[in-house]
């Protein structure tokens, strides 16, 4: 099982893993969906392979970066690559700030950040409570009430429909399918 792991945290794929560890592939899909301590293992060690790459990133960050001041100074660069580039760092720069010391990072927080809780909330103005819109629930009830007035009414056909090996309405003789079938209904008739 061991094998396995660490085959899997490297970054092969099943297939790749368990022909490493002589195991077959359908074993290993099972102990990922089955056996707790297997899950735990593989995510701890794809936890520390994540971290390993995270450090190697960090260590190749600054000469990324210079790349990056080289490909924005030199004039021979084409206008799209530093456009690129520009547009890299700046997203860079204007991301997120790195989490403070001691407070747990909370992936839901990254795209929503939590309220400060220090600060008082003001209540709404009376104004603005009267030019407040519906909320979606009252427009939803809304609309259920409108659909529930205007019943759909099921489509009715004017004349009953042909068959496609009846004869034809236009009298020629023939099978509908063969006859009249594509053409506009009031040729047909």
């Amino acid at each position: 099982m061991l094998q396995v792991i660490d085959a899997l945290s490297s970054g092969v794929n099943l297939t790749q893993a368990a022909a490493a560890a002589g195991v077959h592939r359908n074993t290993i899909a099972n102990w990922r969906r089955n056996s707790p301590e297997f899950q735990q293992a593989l995510a701890d060690a794809q936890s520390d392979l994540a971290f390993m790459f995270r450090e190697r990133a960090e260590d190749l960050a600054g000469l990324a970066f210079d790349s990056l001041r080289e490909i924005l100074t030199d004039p021979k660069s084409s206008p799209s690559v530093r456009l690129k580039a520009a547009t890299f760092i700046l997203q860079t720069a204007l991301g997120q700030a790195p989490p403070k010391a001691g407070k747990p990072l909370i992936f839901n927080n990254l795209f929503n950040p939590p309220l400060d809780s220090n600060l008082p909330v003001p209540p709404p103005a009376p104004e603005q409570e009267a030019e407040k819109e519906p909320s979606l629930a009252q427009e939803c009830t809304t609309a259920n009430r409108h659909n529930d007035a205007q019943k759909q009414q099921p489509y009715r056909r004017p004349e009953p429909k042909i068959g496609r090996n009846q004869p034809c309405p236009c009298g020629s003789g023939k099978k509908y399918k063969r006859c009249c079938l594509g053409k506009p209904l009031t040729a047909a008739a």
